[in-house]
Protein backbone atom coordinates (compact mmCIF):
# COMPACT_ATOMS: atom_id res chain seq x y z
CA UNK A 1 0.00 0.00 0.00
CA UNK A 2 1.31 3.50 -0.86
CA UNK A 3 0.62 6.31 1.44
CA UNK A 4 -0.42 9.56 0.56
CA UNK A 5 2.30 12.44 1.04
CA UNK A 6 -0.27 15.37 0.55
CA UNK A 7 -3.52 16.75 2.05
CA UNK A 8 -5.39 13.90 1.20
CA UNK A 9 -8.98 15.76 2.67
CA UNK A 10 -8.06 19.21 1.16
CA UNK A 11 -7.24 16.99 -2.43
CA UNK A 12 -10.57 15.52 -1.67
CA UNK A 13 -12.34 18.62 -1.42
CA UNK A 14 -11.14 19.73 -4.04
CA UNK A 15 -12.38 16.90 -6.71
CA UNK A 16 -15.56 17.62 -5.21
CA UNK A 17 -15.50 21.21 -6.08
CA UNK A 18 -14.28 20.70 -9.43
CA UNK A 19 -17.13 18.24 -9.66
CA UNK A 20 -20.01 20.79 -8.88
CA UNK A 21 -18.58 23.55 -10.65
CA UNK A 22 -19.04 21.32 -13.62
CA UNK A 23 -22.52 20.26 -12.74
CA UNK A 24 -23.52 23.89 -11.72
CA UNK A 25 -22.43 25.69 -14.71
CA UNK A 26 -24.84 27.18 -17.29
CA UNK A 27 -23.75 24.85 -19.97
CA UNK A 28 -24.56 21.76 -18.19
CA UNK A 29 -27.43 22.25 -15.79
CA UNK A 30 -30.11 22.58 -18.29
CA UNK A 31 -29.09 19.73 -20.65
CA UNK A 32 -30.51 16.42 -20.15
CA UNK A 33 -26.77 14.64 -20.71
CA UNK A 34 -25.62 11.39 -19.79
CA UNK A 35 -21.65 12.15 -19.94
CA UNK A 36 -19.38 14.67 -19.59
CA UNK A 37 -15.74 14.59 -20.44
CA UNK A 38 -13.55 17.75 -19.94
CA UNK A 39 -9.72 18.03 -19.64
CA UNK A 40 -8.17 20.73 -17.71
CA UNK A 41 -4.85 21.62 -18.26
CA UNK A 42 -3.03 23.86 -15.29
CA UNK A 43 0.70 23.67 -16.43
CA UNK A 44 2.20 26.81 -18.88
CA UNK A 45 -1.38 27.11 -20.42
CA UNK A 46 -4.29 27.28 -18.71
CA UNK A 47 -7.40 25.89 -20.83
CA UNK A 48 -10.19 23.34 -21.02
CA UNK A 49 -12.02 21.39 -23.48
CA UNK A 50 -14.41 18.56 -23.85
CA UNK A 51 -17.48 17.03 -24.55
CA UNK A 52 -20.96 16.20 -23.56
CA UNK A 53 -22.93 13.01 -24.64
CA UNK A 54 -26.51 12.78 -24.38
CA UNK A 55 -28.24 9.22 -23.77
CA UNK A 56 -28.31 8.30 -27.42
CA UNK A 57 -24.65 8.05 -27.44
CA UNK A 58 -24.59 11.50 -29.22
CA UNK A 59 -21.85 14.40 -28.44
CA UNK A 60 -20.91 17.66 -28.61
CA UNK A 61 -18.01 20.05 -28.07
CA UNK A 62 -18.53 21.79 -24.51
CA UNK A 63 -16.72 23.71 -21.89
CA UNK A 64 -18.02 24.89 -18.73
CA UNK A 65 -18.77 28.33 -19.01
CA UNK A 66 -16.96 29.64 -15.93
CA UNK A 67 -13.43 28.82 -14.77
CA UNK A 68 -13.96 28.26 -11.47
CA UNK A 69 -13.22 24.78 -12.61
CA UNK A 70 -9.93 25.65 -13.70
CA UNK A 71 -9.14 27.64 -10.63
CA UNK A 72 -10.12 24.21 -8.49
CA UNK A 73 -8.12 22.22 -10.89
CA UNK A 74 -5.11 24.03 -10.33
CA UNK A 75 -5.47 24.36 -6.52
CA UNK A 76 -5.54 20.68 -6.85
CA UNK A 77 -2.58 20.07 -8.42
CA UNK A 78 -0.96 22.74 -6.33
CA UNK A 79 -1.89 20.34 -3.25
CA UNK A 80 -0.65 17.08 -4.67
CA UNK A 81 2.43 18.61 -5.86
CA UNK A 82 3.38 18.20 -2.32
CA UNK A 83 3.59 14.25 -2.58
CA UNK A 84 5.99 14.69 -5.43
CA UNK A 85 5.50 15.50 -9.01
CA UNK A 86 3.09 17.80 -10.60
CA UNK A 87 0.15 17.08 -12.69
CA UNK A 88 0.27 18.86 -15.94
CA UNK A 89 -3.79 18.06 -16.93
CA UNK A 90 -6.28 15.90 -15.74
CA UNK A 91 -9.15 14.81 -16.86
CA UNK A 92 -12.95 14.45 -15.25
CA UNK A 93 -15.24 12.48 -16.10
CA UNK A 94 -18.99 12.23 -15.22
CA UNK A 95 -21.58 9.98 -15.75
CA UNK A 96 -25.18 9.62 -14.82
CA UNK A 97 -27.20 7.98 -13.43
CA UNK A 98 -25.41 8.98 -10.01
CA UNK A 99 -23.44 10.90 -10.83
CA UNK A 100 -20.37 9.31 -10.74
CA UNK A 101 -16.84 11.44 -10.80
CA UNK A 102 -14.17 9.75 -12.03
CA UNK A 103 -10.96 12.18 -12.65
CA UNK A 104 -7.39 10.94 -13.73
CA UNK A 105 -3.83 12.82 -13.93
CA UNK A 106 -1.27 13.38 -16.61
CA UNK A 107 2.27 13.58 -14.64
CA UNK A 108 4.28 13.36 -18.11
CA UNK A 109 2.56 15.93 -19.52
CA UNK A 110 1.56 13.68 -22.73
CA UNK A 111 -0.31 14.20 -25.58
CA UNK A 112 -2.67 11.49 -24.93
CA UNK A 113 -5.80 13.43 -24.14
CA UNK A 114 -5.12 17.12 -26.53
CA UNK A 115 -7.92 17.71 -28.58
CA UNK A 116 -7.35 18.95 -31.83
CA UNK A 117 -9.42 20.21 -34.93
CA UNK A 118 -7.82 16.74 -36.69
CA UNK A 119 -8.63 14.44 -34.01
CA UNK A 120 -12.23 16.18 -32.17
CA UNK A 121 -14.54 12.94 -33.31
CA UNK A 122 -11.76 10.73 -32.12
CA UNK A 123 -11.11 12.10 -28.76
CA UNK A 124 -14.86 12.54 -28.02
CA UNK A 125 -14.75 8.71 -28.46
CA UNK A 126 -11.63 8.32 -26.06
CA UNK A 127 -12.86 10.39 -23.46
CA UNK A 128 -16.16 9.15 -23.23
CA UNK A 129 -17.18 8.39 -19.31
Amino acid sequence: MTSVTFDQKRADALVHDIGQAILADANYVERDWSGIALVVEVGQRKRMYGYVYDAEGEWEAETPDDFDVIDHARALADVMAQGGSRWQRCLVQISRPGPKIDIRFDFDDSAEWVVTPGNSAEMAEKLRP
